[in-house]
């Protein structure tokens, strides 16, 4: 089965393997989902593969096979996702600032014209410059990461391959 939603709470992370324990809205319901989930935040959207499971202390949950990282499609789940703190020194107040200056664009912006941040308060030229290019640094490595699961590749391991050849690796966008 897949689902597709964005994580609203994460209960429990284990940062040496990704296990994760975690509360995702999807269109349908809010779920517990269970899994190996590195690298995740509060926020993120993400489509996963998996089945439903009744545990016997704590219930339904959807435990997950494999997951794929996706940016967010709306402006609000945007702002969400950059609140996170995906990005160090983005916090709820400037993300919604960014989207409010930025709105359907934001995106580009972040990817193309990274100057133009320095266009929101408290965003000097040389931050514009860093959150860009942390944003752009997190995305590829999804990007990746993502690729390489479908060949059975854990996240762990493509994290690894990732952090190897940093610089080196081919994206699409």
């Amino acid at each position: 089965m897949e689902l597709k939603g964005t994580v609203e709470d994460i209960i429990y992370q284990n940062e040496a393997n990704g296990y994760t324990i975690c509360e995702m809205e999807t269109e349908e319901e809010r779920i517990t989902a269970v899994g190996y989930l590195p690298f995740i935040n509060q926020g993120d959207t993400l489509k996963i593969v998996g089945k439903f499971v009744m545990h016997q202390e704590y219930g339904r949950q959807f435990k997950i096979d494999t997951f794929e990282k996706l940016m967010p499609e709306t402006v609000d789940a945007l702002e969400k996702y950059l609140a996170g703190g995906i990005i160090k020194g983005i916090g709820p107040a400037l993300a919604k600032r960014i989207v409010k200056t930025f709105g359907d664009e934001t995106m580009a912006v972040f990817k193309f014209e990274s100057m133009r941040l320095a266009e929101v308060r408290g965003i000097s030229e040389t931050r514009a410059l860093e959150i860009a290019q942390e944003f752009n640094e997190k995305w590829e490595m999804w990007q990746i990461v993502s690729f390489l699961e479908r060949f059975g590749i854990s996240s762990g391991n493509a994290k690894k391959v990732y952090d190897a050849l940093r610089g080196k690796c081919y994206t699409r966008n």
